[in-house]
Order: C-alpha cells, then structure tokens, then sequence
C-alpha cells in the first residue's frame, strides 16, 4: 500500500502556487499535503529534503519518512492515479529525455515567466541562474515576440521607428548591464512576446483588431513596467540572512 506524500512547494512562486493548487482542485493530492517551504521551518519534514535540489526540482516528501522524489518524478507520481498513460510514456527513453529538459527549462526560467518580488525566507527556493536557459527563453520567446509584432504592427509603420523603439528597450536594461542583464532581455522577451500573441490574434479576426491593439500595448505596459520594478528589486536586494540566496 502506498504511503501518503506531501509536495512541498515556493510560495513565493506564482506558477508554484497555480500548479500545486491544480492539483488539489483536481483531487490528485490533499489540501493539507501541499505545504509552503514557509511553512516548513517548523516542521520535521525539513529533514526529508535536499535544499539545494528543491530550488530546481519540487519535491514530493513521504509522511511515513520514505524517500523523497524530486521534479518529473514527483509530478509522475501524482498524475498516475488518474493518468496511468502517463507513467507508461515516461518509460520511452526519448519522451522521458524531452519532459525532464522542458522541465529543466521551465524550472531555471521560472521566475522570469512569473516573477514576484524578493521576500524574506528561512528556506529559499529561487532557481539558480543557468545562462544556457536563459538564453533559450530570450532566443526563442523573444524571437517569436518579435516575429508576431514585426508582422501585425511594424509592418504597418517606418521600419526605422521598430528599430529605434528596440534599441531603446535594449536601452532601458543598461542599470542591469553588469549583473542582471541577461535576466532583464528575459522579462522583455515574455513582454514581447505576451503583446506579440495578442496582436497577432487581431490579425485573425481583423474586425477586432483595433481593441486587440489596444489591449497588447496596455499589456506591454503594464508588464514591463512590473517586471523592471522586480527586477531592480532584487538587484537591490540584500541577504537578510545566509540561508537566504539573492534571486536571480
């Protein structure tokens, strides 16, 4: 008979808190099995857990002190009850290869896609920086952003404005050039991208497609705006505590 788990999840994480709560709504896992790594200070489970893994990997700790599985394995763990296929497709080699380096991906990048603000924790979870990810995230949601907007709005204007309005987002990072900058063409790259897809569906219903303009600028706005708040600050953040990692 299985053992009851607890997953143990960064409540300072936005898609942490989404995912982990989409499980407890879809009754893959109890409401008092998802603990914050805040509220695990206290607790014993503290003991089950290798730190350094859970930043990258979300771990899956059991109640009765078996062992703890991490990442692609704990989420495999919680789907095959009601998925079974799933453990199933995870035992071909080349799918199993695929979800473990999407995750890796998702993982490192996870506070760019849903960045919040630094907070104090006794436990921290923030992703360490992997250039290589990074770079990815910029390559290919920036490259995609740009494509979108390239072809349902700057096709439309002086192709010189496009270059000039780049050059001046590229600009606006140079507070982050020594450290941070890497991480700054990250959050432009999901801006761009989030404005991109939301213009280019005006293209498919061109009735619309003065709101779906309308809406893609607030939304660039409104997100760059947020995301270099956060950025600068964490770039000013300062270590209350060893334990605590700045974030990245």
């Amino acid at each position: 008979m299985k053992t009851e788990k607890a997953i143990i999840y960064d409540d300072n994480c936005p898609m942490c808190q989404w995912y982990t709560g989409a499980f407890v709504e879809a009754n893959l896992l109890k409401s008092s099995n998802r603990i914050s790594f805040s509220e695990l200070s206290e607790s014993p489970l503290a003991e089950q857990i290798q730190m350094q893994r859970s930043k990258h990997e979300i771990p899956l700790v059991d109640l009765a002190g078996g062992e703890t599985i991490y990442g692609v394995d704990s989420l495999v763990h919680l789907l095959q009850p009601k998925f079974p296929l799933v453990e199933k497709l995870m035992q071909v080699a080349a799918i199993s290869y695929f979800v473990r380096r999407l995750y890796k991906f998702i993982s490192y990048n996870r506070g760019i896609m849903a960045p919040s603000f630094p907070t104090y924790r006794k436990y921290d979870c923030t992703p360490d920086f992997h250039l290589g990810y990074r770079l990815l995230l910029v390559l290919l949601l920036g490259g995609l952003g740009s494509s979108l907007l390239y072809t349902s709005l700057l096709r439309h204007v002086v192709p010189a404005y496009g270059l000039l309005i780049g050059a001046g987002l590229l600009f606006l990072g140079l507070p982050f050039f020594k450290r941070h900058y890497v991480s700054y063409l990250g959050h432009l790259s999901v801006v761009l991208f989030l404005a991109g897809l939301i213009l280019g569906m005006g293209e498919v219903m061109p009735f619309f497609q003065s709101i779906f303009l309308g809406v893609s600028m607030a939304i660039f706005l409104w997100q760059f705006i947020r995301r270099y708040r956060i950025l600068w600050a964490q770039m000013q953040w300062k270590k209350p505590s060893p334990l605590v990692a700045e974030p990245i």
